[in-house]
């Protein structure tokens, strides 16, 4: 029986609730709302108290220290909305153990509260129906029930109630009845506590294997000799603690004393801590620098002439890639998910491009934005990462950062394509937004299992084209079919003047081409465009404007 939670089984119970997670990832991922789902909220969970865990100190400090760190450094590793909620949640826990030395169930039913409160406040529209509503109904249980003999208790009382209240989801988002599930985020709150509860019981979770394992690539070294030049010099990316006291400490000289020792200069600071990115020749300078402020928590360092001289063989892609010259009047962020669309944002007129084929953290965004200092307009080009880039955005005060409602590559490419970049940044954000709200897109996909929505039955393999995850056009076993009647019912019902297909990876040019001299040849007088995006999500977005 556990009576209190101290600063050091704070870290052991919140590790056995990662590894919980990360057990049971796969089903949280599969458990997604039709017709195509993100696939991501158990990796978003996961990655975000992955990095907190793994950069915090943990031992020799109090629970409220502890409580705080830790949720400090899970703001930043946010990914998603589900990532984005629970690391505001772990925010307001850490808010309700200020100055616990160590907390009994009395004491962590009110930082649970606390919890519940900060999750809300993170959200501009709450939903019920969500991770949201589990947490808050848990928390209300275990308020009801107390006393509690024990933290023991407390967990047990917030697991009962959160399956239930996760069993009553689909009765409160009507999207997950449709679909037949429950809320993704909702069972990965009930998958942490229960791995809490496991350690809590001297069940501890040994570690499963990550699904997104870093793997080492060989690397040639055959045509590296004493006289290649090393002409690239290094990457070095990593965290520092500071020995200094963080009142003493300016992140705008670290970052000047960067500059001058190389490029693509990177820092932002969060409390005593460094997050650094810089390509140098001078390793030993930069390892001086920084050490002279502190000490490295973590540190990567890749040699720039190997990766150039392997790059036949593999195509890098930089987390983050900045343009050759900024805009006069305001900067542009982009998020792209592969290497082509990261240069084709930058051909359009992006400053700073984050690539990620998962939804990047808040610390990509904050990283992205300390390049920059007029105003920012960000794009994050999916609904799951408009609530991280939000989050970073508040991390960095006096900056002037504008988030567009950007769910697509196809809507942040027809922005970027009509968008005066030398106009003022109030004047641009109106144009992004008039194209955004005028566009009417149209999602084409192939069935990844057999579904039955409002009626309309779709085989495993078959085509469908769907508005908002509401209303299915029609479905067929050819992709060309489903796109050409697609069309056609559309320019019905709109004014269309222009169709634009985006294609994935899985449709050719040749294919694309074809399939828009055919659109061209049903006399149905609009204009037709194709784009590329060798994106993997979907097979063709119809835009029609």
């Amino acid at each position: 029986m556990t009576n209190i939670i101290t600063g050091k089984s704070f870290f052991a119970i919140i590790e056995n609730g990662i590894r919980n997670i990360n057990l049971n990832k796969k089903r949280l991922n599969d458990l997604n709302v039709f017709p195509v789902p993100d696939g991501d909220t158990g990796t978003n969970m996961f990655m975000t108290l992955k990095y907190a865990f793994e950069n915090a100190k943990k031992q020799g400090e109090s629970l409220s220290d502890c409580a705080n760190e830790f949720a400090s450094l899970a703001v930043f590793g946010a990914r998603g909305n589900s990532g984005v909620i629970l690391s505001q949640f772990f925010k307001g826990v850490a808010d309700g153990l200020v100055d616990f030395e160590h907390v009994d169930a009395l004491g962590f039913c009110g930082a649970l509260e606390k919890g519940c409160e900060y999750a809300y406040k993170s959200v501009a529209k709450p939903v019920e129906g969500t991770m949201l509503t589990v947490v808050r109904e848990a928390t209300e249980r275990v308020k009801q029930k107390l006393p509690v003999s024990s933290i023991d208790e407390l967990i047990e009382t917030f697991i009962e109630q959160a399956k239930i209240t996760l069993a009553n989801t689909p009765e409160l988002l009507p999207v997950l009845k449709k679909a037949g599930v429950v809320d993704s985020g909702g069972a990965g709150i009930v998958c942490f506590f229960e791995g809490v509860l496991k350690y809590l019981l001297g069940q501890p979770i040994e570690e499963g294997k990550e699904d997104n394992a870093e793997q080492v690539d060989a690397v040639n070294f055959s045509s590296i000799n004493k006289d290649t030049p090393m002409d690239y010099g290094y990457c070095v990316e990593g965290l520092v603690q500071l020995k200094i006291d963080s009142a003493d400490f300016c992140i705008e000289q670290f970052k000047a004393k960067l500059t001058s020792l190389g490029e693509s200069v990177v820092a932002s600071i969060e409390k005593d801590k460094i997050k650094m990115h810089v390509h140098t020749k001078r390793l030993g300078a930069v390892m001086d620098l920084c050490q002279k402020f502190g000490e490295f928590l973590t540190i990567k360092i890749e040699n720039m002439t190997v990766q150039n001289l392997n790059k036949e063989d593999v195509q890098e892609v930089e987390r983050i890639l900045v343009a050759e010259e900024f805009g006069e009047n305001f900067n542009v962020v982009a998020v792209a998910s592969n290497l082509y669309m990261q240069k084709k944002f930058l051909e359009m007129g992006a400053d700073v491009v984050i690539t990620s084929d998962i939804t990047p953290s808040s610390q990509d965004f904050v990283d992205a934005f300390s390049l920059l200092d007029k105003d920012i307009l960000v794009f994050p080009n999916s609904s799951n990462a408009i609530l991280t880039a939000v989050q970073a955005g508040g991390l960095c005060p006096g900056k002037r950062i504008k988030v567009i409602n950007s769910r697509s590559t196809a809507e942040c490419y027809s922005a970027l394509s009509v968008i005066d970049l030398d106009s003022k940044s109030e004047d641009a954000v109106d144009s992004i937004n008039q194209v955004i709200n005028s566009m009417y897109k149209v999602c084409v996909y192939r069935a990844p299992k057999e579904i039955n929505y409002n009626g309309v039955k779709i085989v495993k393999d078959d085509y469908f084209s769907l508005v908002g995850n509401e209303r299915i056009i029609c479905v067929d076993k050819s992709i060309e079919n489903v796109v050409k009647q697609t069309v056609e019912k559309t320019v019905e019902e709109k004014d269309v003047a222009l169709v634009t297909l985006f294609y994935s990876s899985d449709i050719d040019e040749d294919f694309a081409e074809k399939l828009s001299d055919e659109i061209s040849n049903l006399d149905l007088y609009v204009d037709v465009a194709t784009v590329s995006t060798m994106e993997n999500a979907y097979g063709i977005i119809l835009v029609f404007e």
